[in-house]
């Protein structure tokens, strides 16, 4: 099954196999000898045995690096009441290393656990991880309910740690899902890169690689705090498909080894992603400070400055504008470099008797923050004291050329770490950002704002990074002359940068996002192509704070698409209406779309804890597409990849215009 959007498509497979399952393989090799001369005996045997373990994950906790994402984001507060928790692997094969039952029938040996505040008479009662070693995991301990499990060979070893829970069987019980329910909640994922080519680089090949997701069957609690775990359930379900308690009772306790955990909040429905982004600030669309009635000032916060305290050299205090490399629109200001010092950009606003320092701290931030890169300082200064005397060298032979002895007058090239860090600077990386965002006015909690970046701030941020060893009028002189040679050294003319900052939760807790910028102001979310709009290339996209993201794109960008990857689509269920016990599903075709009029119930597999049941839902599923309403088709086989599909609820966009 597949599905496409956003120039991606999303493969749905019902299982990915390992090629080798984990366990103990002993390879022989016999060879036999005859010899017809009678040489040596007949039947003479050499063999050769070789013992090797393939050690899959089985009890050490997963780790970041193994885990590709979880849905809803760990710590997060939002309605997601209605979405049933996943958790994505890196590795496609991990649920199916391993049995739930006794025999390899494709399912996975992992299980997501949801359990809720109100699930507990006592907060004694709540799962309560603890480290314990493999050897104490597998003596088992009185009045706790475990199987009896033999280590893995050469793999593991008694010293190893694992995290396991212990929980009461009248907790559990009724949260668990059915084995015949196993064979939904695992499927892979892959997603293809529609416009990747064949020739693609190894970092774009990777973005083609599988994942495997692990599906909870039961909604969260509604207001209210919900606890997560991926559980391994390997040999733990008997033959008629029930999990296997041992015989415990109601207040036995039962032990599960939980290699993944976290825990999220359903509070408010304005809390959703699209919600947050739809309810961004986004007044005034660029930073600046609020409008001033007085009309002079308002000129220059028009512009984004703010007032800043101002240590003049003397000593004395004042008040100066400042604005940093995020501008309201584009200036045509210019200045002939190279400058001697920051004191050469100082301007003077006779109307309100303010200095500007924007350009002096630019550049005086640029020749700081060069000095602090003791390796690009120190590369920077040799290699200009080394092109100028090659400079000198030349014009040597050019004015005594026949005089002049045989000697090497190449150019020297400079280190190419030093001319991306250039690039660096001219993309505003490494810069404070107290010099981007001055005031906490021009960037608000949950507020997006459309900038320009001030070409003429960048001249001089550059040009102070380049001043590095000039002191006299000559080391001026020599700079003009050493930059203007070196095209790489300075900013491109024609190059018109724009972009966003947006401070919002957003950021936090949805990691992974993507956004396009496309040069055309388009108000509908649904009708930018080729034609409408075109898509800029994103030269920067990074996170500057927790909550905080910039974009930097090459042209105007004047529309904004804020979306999530397609693997982070999650699964859930229609959002409930008023009355809650009632949940239904709309299903999607084999493209990924949502058909009209295909709305279904959900079944319970027990509705006071909320648990669904999988297996009657993907055959209501299946009898859905096989009728006449379903288009007549005819679906023999419904697996987990057909179930993974139906169940996804697409990837969220918001869209953000730019106002003129």
């Amino acid at each position: 099954m597949t599905t496409t959007t956003s120039g991606q498509q999303v493969k749905f497979i019902q299982y990915h196999q390992p090629a080798l399952e984990s366990g103990e393989y002993h390879i022989k090799v016999e060879q036999t000898i005859s010899d017809t001369k009678g040489r040596i005996p007949d039947g003479v045997s050499y063999s050769k045995e070789l013992i090797f373990s393939v050690i899959g994950e089985r009890f050490e906790p997963l780790t970041p690096q193994d885990i590709y994402a979880v849905f809803p984001p760990p710590e997060s507060l939002g309605d997601h009441s209605n979405v049933l928790p996943h958790i994505t692997v890196n590795r496609s094969t991990l649920p199916w290393e391993r049995y739930p039952g006794q025999s390899d029938e494709n399912l996975t040996w992992l299980v997501l656990l949801l359990f809720r505040d109100s699930d507990f008479e006592d907060d004694n009662d709540k799962p309560k991880l603890k480290t314990i070693t493999l050897g104490e995991l597998v003596a088992g301990e009185s009045g706790v309910k475990f199987p009896s499990y033999v280590l893995d060979g050469v793999g593991q070893t008694a010293e190893e740690q694992t995290a396991v829970f212990d929980i009461k069987k009248k907790y559990v019980a009724d949260i668990l899902p059915t084995k015949a329910d196993i064979a939904y909640i695992s499927h892979v994922r892959k997603a293809e890169d529609l416009t990747v080519s064949e020739d693609a680089t190894p970092e774009e090949a990777e973005e083609e690689k599988e994942f495997a997701t692990v599906v909870c069957s039961r909604l969260p609690q509604p207001n209210g705090t919900s606890y997560v775990h991926l559980v391994s359930v390997e040999g733990r379900y008997k033959d008629d498909g029930t999990f296997d308690f041992q015989g415990a009772g109601d207040e036995d306790l039962i032990r599960f080894v939980s290699l993944a955990n976290w825990s999220f909040s359903c509070v408010d429905p304005k809390q959703t992603f699209s919600e947050i982004l739809k309810n961004l600030n986004r007044t005034p669309s660029t930073p600046r400070l609020p409008v001033n009635e007085n009309s002079t000032a308002e000129k220059s916060l028009a512009m984004g400055y703010v007032p800043l305290s101002h240590s003049l050299r003397e000593g004395s205090q004042t008040v100066s504008w400042y604005h940093g490399p995020l501008a309201t629109g584009f200036h045509s200001d210019t200045y002939e470099f190279p400058a001697k010092a920051a004191d050469e950009l100082l301007r003077y606003d006779p109307e309100l008797g303010l200095f500007d320092t924007s350009y002096a701290a630019a550049w005086q931030l640029g020749r700081m923050l060069t000095l602090q890169n003791s390796t690009i300082a120190t590369s920077l200064y040799n290699w200009k004291r080394a092109f100028s005397q090659r400079l000198k060298q030349l014009e040597n032979i050019l004015i005594h050329l026949p005089l002049t002895p045989k000697q090497s007058a190449a150019p020297i090239d400079l280190p190419l770490y030093v001319f991306k860090w250039f690039r660096d600077l001219e993309l505003l990386k490494g810069i404070p950002f107290n010099y981007l965002v001055p005031d906490e006015k021009l960037l608000p909690s949950e507020s997006i704002r459309f900038f320009c970046v001030d070409s003429l701030w960048v001249d001089c941020l550059q040009d102070g990074a380049f001043s590095i060893g000039r002191v006299t009028g000559a080391d001026v002189t020599e700079d003009s002359v050493t930059r203007s040679s070196n095209s790489g050294l300075t900013r491109s003319d024609d190059q018109k940068l724009t972009g966003i900052i947006m401070r919002s939760q957003v950021v936090a807790g949805w990691p992974g996002l993507l956004v396009d910028g496309y040069d055309t102001a388009v108000a509908d979310a649904d009708s930018i192509d080729e034609t409408e709009g075109n898509l800029l290339p994103l030269l920067r996209m990074e996170k500057l704070a927790k909550d905080v993201l910039i974009c930097i794109f090459k042209g105007e960008v004047k529309t904004v698409d804020i979306h999530q990857k397609p693997e982070a689509m999650h699964s859930g269920v229609d959002p409930f209406g008023i009355d809650d016990t009632e949940i239904t599903k709309d299903l999607r075709n084999a493209q990924g779309e949502l058909i009209v009029g295909s709305q279904i119930s959900v079944p319970w597999n027990n509705f006071d804890t909320r648990l669904i049941n999988f297996v009657q839902l993907a055959e209501n599923m299946k009898t859905w597409f096989n009728s006449s309403s379903g288009g007549g088709g005819s679906v023999d086989n419904f697996t987990s990849a057909q179930f993974g599909l139906q169940m996804m609820e697409g990837v969220q966009k918001v869209r953000f215009v730019k106002e003129e």
